[in-house]
């Protein structure tokens, strides 16, 4: 983005490419787990993966599960059920642990009376929790949706969580590997990401943990002040994570993303969904999608078809957006999303 120049958004066959972009967790042949839409199924969390992004419907997928097969006949063998959701029905899968039963661990501390879990059942996990521990690893688990007990073995728990603003709450034990944390829970780091008004922030623990969606800040030529999504692999040391971002290639044609490390102070939690509806309004702040990152820039002009002319005062570059390629602007400041006023 250098100099001052008009640049026409690509054509409309991007569009669904864009869509993946503005949600990097859910790329094609990314594992999830889907939230049923089925009021009697309501709460039960099915795995699957993404297909690809919705032509038809925006913030929407194409969804494959991996326990639910579609009908059949004699002219058309079983297969897996594919449907179209809304992303607020999707989330990562969570990573694997090994839970160990009624004592502790090679993946932490098992499984105690009162524990919320999830029960793999029917093909989906279902919340519940513990309300019995029985012998050779075995538990009851109380249904709240249903008012019933079942008996399951260890290997069909899993603690319960919740995914809140791309991170696992609570958030999954470190294996002790990452770095020199006491407790393994994460890093408490000071970040100097409000440098434009001079403000140190103070990051909240927990939140650059394993395996968290972040948002890194490049200072290479031509990129300044541009975010791009990755993922926390590890952490290397005080304050510095290796990460791998989600949509920059290692390569040019390269089917493996680019992998580095980065300091803390060029991270952020990745910014909570916003979905706007309505068309921005003259000088609304704005993030837009160009490049494979997330740029900071200001509204100049409302055009015609839910494009926009948008000025970004860091590059002094004027760039025609559409609707679709715009997120509010939000600032991350002790430890809070702000939203300029």
């Amino acid at each position: 983005m250098r100099g001052t120049c008009i640049i026409r958004s690509p054509p409309p066959p991007a569009a669904s490419r864009r869509r993946s972009m503005a949600h990097p967790r859910f790329r094609a042949g990314a594992e999830v787990e889907i939230t049923s839409p089925i009021h009697r199924l309501r709460g039960t969390l099915f795995p699957g993966r993404i297909v690809a992004p919705s032509r038809r419907k925006p913030n929407s997928f194409l969804v494959e599960y991996r326990t639910l097969v579609a009908p059949s006949d004699a002219c058309r063998p079983s297969r897996p059920y594919r449907e179209e959701v809304p992303v607020g029905l999707l989330r990562p899968a969570p990573p694997a642990e090994a839970e160990a039963g009624p004592g502790p661990g090679p993946g932490g501390r098992g499984f105690r009376l009162g524990d919320a879990v999830d029960a793999f059942l029917n093909g989906g996990w279902w919340e519940g929790a513990i309300t019995k521990e029985l012998k050779n690893a075995r538990f009851m688990v109380y249904f709240r949706c249903v008012k019933r007990e079942y008996r399951f073995d260890a290997a069909e728990l899993r603690l319960h969580r919740e995914w809140v603003n791309g991170n696992w709450a609570p958030p999954f034990e470190d294996e002790g590997e990452d770095g020199d944390d006491d407790d393994g829970d994460g890093e408490e780091v000071t970040s100097t990401m409000g440098e434009k008004s001079g403000d140190v922030f103070r990051i909240a623990k927990g939140v650059f943990t394993k395996g968290a969606l972040v948002e890194v800040r490049s200072d290479e030529d031509g990129l300044q002040g541009a975010w791009f999504a990755a993922t926390i692999i590890n952490k290397v040391a005080k304050n510095r994570f290796f990460i791998e971002y989600q949509t920059l290639r290692a390569e040019d044609n390269s089917s493996e993303y680019l992998r580095e490390q980065v300091a803390a102070s060029h991270m952020r939690p990745y910014p909570p969904e916003t979905f706007v509806i309505d068309p921005y309004e003259r000088n609304a702040s704005v993030d837009a999608l160009y490049n494979e990152g997330w740029w900071e820039g200001t509204v100049e002009r409302v055009l015609d078809r839910m494009q926009y002319r948008v000025y970004f005062k860091g590059t002094e570059d004027r760039m025609v957006c559409h609707h679709s390629e715009l997120r509010l602007h939000q600032d991350w400041v002790n430890g809070k999303w702000v939203m300029p006023s």
